[in-house]
């Protein structure tokens, strides 16, 4: 058996991949934008940095850095 790969394929492969990289990056990106949101609620809300870091499962000193920003 042998293998035939043209550069055209490996082209449409690295695109492949570096769209499904992008992808779950987005993602990734958007899941931790939505914490930090739900964070700053949470805050406004009166819970206290603890909790909130609890409740998102964000690092305490993230949260900690929202109250300093607010």
């Amino acid at each position: 058996m042998t293998w035939s790969i043209t550069m055209a394929d490996m082209r449409r492969d690295g695109f492949e991949e570096g769209l499904t990289t992008g992808l779950e990056q987005g993602r990734e990106q958007g899941a931790y934008e939505t914490k930090l949101e739900t964070a700053k609620k949470f805050l406004a809300m009166g819970l206290s940095p603890e909790q909130v870091a609890q409740g998102t499962s964000l690092p305490l000193d993230v949260v900690q850095g929202l109250t300093k920003n607010q």
